[in-house]
């Protein structure tokens, strides 16, 4: 009997099969279905996990683009304020050498008034008294330069 058992497993499974060990994992059906439903679930979670992971990875990329996108454009503003802020530096110094340049204009025509001025007392002088005038030309005293705001004098550098 236990020859032809033996001829029916090796026909049947391909090879002996060990009958207590196989009575041992009957009685415990229930947790060998629990393992493998264990096994089942815990594959199904890899699963999601790496679609999880696939999925931060995309939204990380675009957190990075956002990123970049507003470092360049916080650059761009910044950029913006500097050259606003050299532009108004510029306009006030325009503005101070346009003040300094009419201020010479107006002092030159004064000068020029003042010069008139004295060559027609110096011919009136001239005309009353006799020969009034030097021989030589005399040169008017310069007059005080006049103040101008530090800085605003252009040296061309």
């Amino acid at each position: 009997l236990e020859q032809q058992c033996n001829e029916l497993m090796r026909t049947k499974f391909g090879r002996l099969v060990d009958l207590e060990a196989l009575q041992m994992l009957s009685g415990n059906r229930r947790l060998e279905e629990l393992k493998q439903e264990k096994l089942l679930k815990e594959a199904a979670y890899a699963k999601e996990i790496r679609q999880w992971d696939v999925y931060l990875y995309k939204i990380y990329k675009i957190f990075v683009a956002i990123m970049c996108y507003s470092a360049h454009i916080l650059y761009n503003l910044y950029m913006c304020e500097c050259i606003q802020g050299r532009q108004q530096f510029q306009d006030y110094r325009r503005r101070t050498d346009q003040e300094a340049i009419q201020n010479l204009q107006d002092l030159v025509i004064k000068q020029s008034q003042q010069a008139e001025a004295l060559r027609r007392e110096i011919h009136l002088l001239s005309c009353k008294g006799g020969h009034m005038l030097p021989p030589d030309q005399t040169r008017l005293p310069p007059l005080s330069p006049l103040r101008t705001p530090i800085g605003s004098i252009n040296t061309g550098k």
